[in-house]
C-alpha cells in the first residue's frame, strides 16, 4: 500500500511497532555487544598473563643460572620468589580460561611444563656446591633436559597465544558485526518511523482542515450553540454557583429580592471586587444605582443617563485595563489614588432590550478574574429581572383596569373580603362607596367614545388623587366605580363622598382648543356592620343607595337604608 494511502492511525501504529521492535533489537544487540566486549577484554587479559608468565619464566631461569654461575645467594632467593609468582600467575590463568575447555587443558599442560622446567632449575640449585660449576656444565643429560623443558614451555605458550588470538579475532569480528547491525537497524528504522509519522501527521492535518472547513460552513445557530457549549465547558468548575444563583433568582418574588441575591452572590464569588448594579428606569431617561457592594475604588454617578455606559452602547461587556489611563465609561470617575484600577461593565439585556448594567472594579491592572462567570451571572440576572417585570406587568393587567388604572372587579371582590375580615378583627368600621357617572350613555352618544373614555380616565385620576394609601379604588364595570374605605365611619365616608361628587362636577373634559365638557356622578354609601358584614351585602346596599340617588335627581350622595346617621345629601 502506498504511504499516501495509509490512514493516520495506521501510520502512528506502524511507527510505534517499528520503534518498539527497533528498541528491543538495539537492547538485545547492546547486551550481546557488552558480552562480546567482556570476552575481548578477557582475551587481552589472558594474553597479558601469558606474556607475564613468559617473562617470569625467563626471569626465574636467569636467576637460577646466575646462582649456578656466580654462587650468589640473592640470585637463589629471587629464583624462589619469582617461582612463587609464576605459580600464582599460572593459577590465575587457569581461572581466566575456566569457561574454555580446550584452553584450560592447554593451560594445565603449560603449568605442568613450567613445573617440570622449574623443577630442573630447583634441583640444580639444591645440588649446587661451590666449586662444582664445571661438573654441572659438563652434565649433558641435564642440559638436554633443560633445553627440552624450555622448548616445551615456549611451544605451549605459543599454542595458548595462537588460540587466544583466534578467539580475539572471532570475538572482535562478532562485536563489530553487532555494532554494524545496530547502526543499520537504527539507520533504517528511525527514518522509516519518522516518514510514517510525518505522513500520518500530514494526513491528520489535511483531515483537520477539511473538518474545520465543514464546521465553518455550519449554520449560525449551530455555531452559537457550540460557542455556548464551549463556554459552559470552560466554566464547569463554576456551574454549581451559577445553578444556585439561578435557582435563587427563580424563587425571588420581586425585584428587590433579585438585587439582594445578586449583591450577596457577587460578594461571595468575587470577594476582592466592588460592584454597582444600575437599572434603567421605565421612562428610559436615566438609570438608577439600586445596589452596590464592596468599597468602590473610583467614584460612580448614582443616576447616569442610559448611554453613559459603553457596555449599553455596544451591547457587550466593556473591559477597562486601567481606569486612570483607558477610555472610561462616563458614569465612572477617575480614581483618586496613584494605584492602577481595572474594571468591567456588563450589560443586562433580555428579550432584545437593555434594562441596566453591572459595573465591577478592582485594584491593579488587567482583566477581572472569572469574567466569563460574571457574564453568565448577568445573563441569569437579566432573564430574572425581565421575568419579574413581566410578572408585575401581568399582575398589574390582571388586577388593574387598562383605561383608568384602577383595580378591576376581580381585585375588588378579593380585597373587600380581606379588608372586612381585617376591620372585624380590629373592631373598626368599613365604608363602601358605589359611584356612577350620570347619563354616561347619552354622553357617549353625543360626544363619542373617545371623549367618554377621556371622561372616565379623568374621573379615575381624580379619585386616585383623593385616596389614602390604604383605600382601594376600583372600576366596577362600565361607568360604575367602587371605593373601599377601611376603618372609616359613616360621617367621614359621607364627607369623602361629597368631596368626590364636588370634584367630579369641577372636571373639564376635552382639548384646550375645543369645547370643555362636564360630568356629574351619583354616589351610594354603605357601612359595615350597619348594612352587613359580607362584601356582597355591602355592595348591594351601596347599589340600592346609588339607585335612590339617581332616582332623586342624580349628582348627589345617598346612604343605604338602615343607617343611623345622615340620610342623603
Amino acid at each position: 500500500m502506498p504511504l499516501s494511502k495509509i490512514s493516520p492511525l495506521r501510520g502512528f501504529l506502524s511507527a510505534t511497532v517499528i520503534l518498539v521492535a527497533l528498541g528491543i533489537y538495539v537492547v538485545a544487540n547492546a547486551i550481546q555487544l557488552g558480552a562480546d566486549y567482556r570476552l575481548v577484554t578477557r582475551t587481552h587479559e589472558v594474553l597479558r598473563h601469558l606474556d607475564r608468565i613468559e617473562t617470569l619464566k625467563h626471569e626465574a631461569v636467569a636467576e637460577s643460572r646466575g646462582y649456578l654461575l656466580a654462587g650468589r645467594g640473592e640470585a637463589r632467593d629471587r629464583f624462589w620468589r619469582v617461582s612463587g609468582e609464576l605459580h600464582r600467575e599460572a593459577a590465575l590463568l587457569l581461572d581466566l580460561v575456566a569457561d574454555n575447555a580446550p584452553q584450560r587443558t592447554r593451560s594445565q599442560k603449560l603449568l605442568e611444563a613450567l613445573d617440570r622446567r622449574l623443577a630442573l632449575s630447583a634441583d640444580a640449585i639444591r645440588t649446587f656446591r661451590p666449586g662444582q660449576a664445571a661438573t654441572i656444565n659438563a652434565s649433558a643429560a641435564r642440559v638436554s633436559a633443560i633445553r627440552a623443558g624450555d622448548v616445551d614451555v615456549a611451544r605451549r605458550l605459543d599454542q595458548l597465544r595462537q588460540a587466544e588470538r583466534v578467539l580475539l579475532a572471532l570475538r572482535s569480528q562478532r562485536a563489530e558485526r553487532s555494532a554494524w547491525l545496530v547502526l543499520l537497524a537504527t539507520g533504517i528504522g528511525i527514518p522509516l518511523s519518522l516518514l510514517l509519522i510525518g505522513q500520518a501527521h500530514r494526513r491528520l492535518a489535511r483531515e483537520n482542515r477539511v473538518r474545520q472547513q465543514a464546521e465553518a460552513a455550519a449554520s449560525a445557530s449551530n455555531a452559537e450553540l457550540n460557542a455556548t457549549v464551549a463556554q459552559l465547558a470552560r466554566l464547569s468548575d463554576s456551574m454549581g454557583a451559577l445553578s444556585h444563583y439561578s435557582s435563587m433568582l427563580q424563587g425571588a418574588s420581586d425585584a428587590q429580592e433579585l438585587y439582594e441575591i445578586t449583591s450577596t452572590t457577587f460578594r461571595r464569588l468575587f470577594p476582592g471586587l466592588a460592584g454597582m448594579l444600575y437599572v434603567i428606569r421605565a421612562s428610559r431617561d436615566h438609570a438608577e444605582l439600586i445596589a452596590h457592594w464592596g468599597s468602590p475604588v473610583a467614584p460612580n454617578d448614582p443616576s447616569p443617563e442610559p448611554h453613559a455606559c459603553w457596555s449599553v452602547r455596544r451591547h457587550a461587556p466593556y473591559v477597562i485595563d486601567d481606569l486612570r489611563q483607558g477610555m472610561r465609561c462616563p458614569h465612572i470617575g477617575r480614581p483618586a489614588g496613584a494605584e492602577a484600577v481595572h474594571g468591567v461593565c456588563i450589560p443586562l439585556s433580555a428579550h432584545g432590550e437593555v434594562v441596566g448594567w453591572l459595573s465591577l472594579q478592582g485594584e491593579g491592572r488587567g482583566h477581572i478574574a472569572d469574567e466569563s462567570l460574571a457574564v453568565r451571572l448577568c445573563e441569569q440576572l437579566s432573564l430574572a429581572l425581565a421575568n419579574v417585570r413581566l410578572r408585575e406587568s401581568l399582575r398589574h393587567q390582571a388586577v388593574r383596569d387598562a383605561l383608568t388604572g384602577l383595580f378591576n372587579r376581580r381585585y375588588l371582590e378579593e380585597s373587600l373580603a380581606r379588608e372586612i375580615a381585617r376591620c372585624q378583627r380590629r373592631q373598626q368600621p368599613l365604608a363602601v362607596l358605589m359611584m356612577d357617572v350620570d347619563h354616561f350613555k347619552a354622553f357617549n352618544d353625543r360626544h363619542g367614545h373617545a371623549q367618554g373614555d377621556a371622561a372616565l380616565a379623568a374621573f379615575a385620576r381624580m379619585v386616585r388623587e383623593m385616596c389614602r394609601p390604604e383605600d382601594i379604588a376600583c372600576r366596577y364595570g362600565g361607568e360604575e366605580f367602587t371605593l373601599i374605605l377601611p376603618e372609616t365611619d359613616l360621617a367621614t365616608a359621607l364627607e369623602r363622598a361629597e368631596d368626590i361628587r364636588a370634584g367630579a362636577a369641577l372636571l373639564r373634559i376635552g382639548d384646550a382648543g375645543g369645547a370643555l365638557l362636564r360630568i356629574t356622578v351619583s354616589i351610594g354609601v354603605a357601612l359595615m356592620p350597619d348594612h352587613g358584614d359580607v362584601g356582597l351585602e355591602l355592595m348591594r346596599a351601596g347599589d340600592r343607595a346609588l339607585y335612590r340617588a339617581k332616582h332623586e335627581g342624580r349628582d348627589r350622595v345617598a346612604v343605604a337604608a338602615g343607617a343611623s346617621a345622615i340620610g342623603a345629601i
